[in-house]
Formats: C-alpha cells, structure tokens, sequence
C-alpha cells in the first residue's frame, strides 16, 4: 500500500507543529512533531512500512508503531488529507489503542493535535504556497 497527500491543501512548518490547510474544506490541522515528519515523507507516494521507519526513529518501539501509523493515516484519510492506492477502511480499527499520555509515549505518537473550521478565506487558493497546482478555485465553491 502507497499513501499520499490528498490535492488542494496548503502547509507549513512552524516550529515543531505542522499546520494543514484543507482549502476545500475550508479547515485546518495541527500536526505534532513525528505527525509532520511523516507529512513531509508524504510528499509522494510512500510505503506504510517508510512510515513505521519514521516512526522508530523517532522513539517509539514495538507493537505500537505499526498501531499507531495505520491509525494516523486512517485519522489523516477521515479529514480527507491523504490518499492511498488501496482502500483504508478497516485499517486502525483493531488496533490497541496507544496511551498517549503514557510518560516518554505522546511525544513519540503521530497524531492530529487539533482540528479548527476557517470562517473566512482572504483570498483564492491558487495563490498559496505549498499546494496542489490543480486547485484553481476559491474554496467553498464560490
């Protein structure tokens, strides 16, 4: 299986946070750190087994990586971020479910910090970097 980054979304790195514009849906994301090491890997098309290698370099061992990529791409495919070229469905829905304040663990789990609906956009979304070429209208359809 190969996941990838969905079309007409803007991002940005700020500080150990990744910030995801879904320009379509007119909403953002907030990735934490290893969330945004694995959008980055996103870039094309990447195997769920690069994911789980980014994940390990990034401290968490065991059972729980595979556990907690296949639910972070299943989270990132719900909010309509990713693409893959096999069906998701299913994935992350056995999988035990990872303590993410568990002391040394939520730093080291991939996850979607925060979700937030834009109100308002200033302006279209061709003219913002970092995002599909094939976005080429306002979003919200106006």
């Amino acid at each position: 299986m190969k996941v990838t980054r969905a079309e007409c979304l803007a991002w940005r790195k700020i500080d150990q946070e990744t910030v995801v514009i879904h320009l379509a849906e007119r909403k953002m994301f907030g990735l934490n750190d290893i969330g945004g090491r694995m959008w980055e890997a996103l870039s094309a098309p990447t195997t769920l087994e690069r994911l789980e290698a980014i994940v390990v370099e990034g401290g968490l061992e065991g059972a729980n990586v595979i556990d907690a990529v296949e639910r972070f791409i299943v989270d990132l495919a719900e909010e309509g971020l990713v693409m893959s070229d096999e069906p998701l469905e299913g994935r992350g829905d056995d999988a035990e479910v990872v303590d993410f304040m568990a002391p040394g663990v939520s730093g080291r789990v991939p996850r979607i910090e925060w979700r937030e609906e834009i109100r308002q956009f200033a302006g279209q979304c061709h003219f913002l970097s970092g995002q599909s070429h094939q976005c080429n209208q306002h979003p919200g359809g106006s």
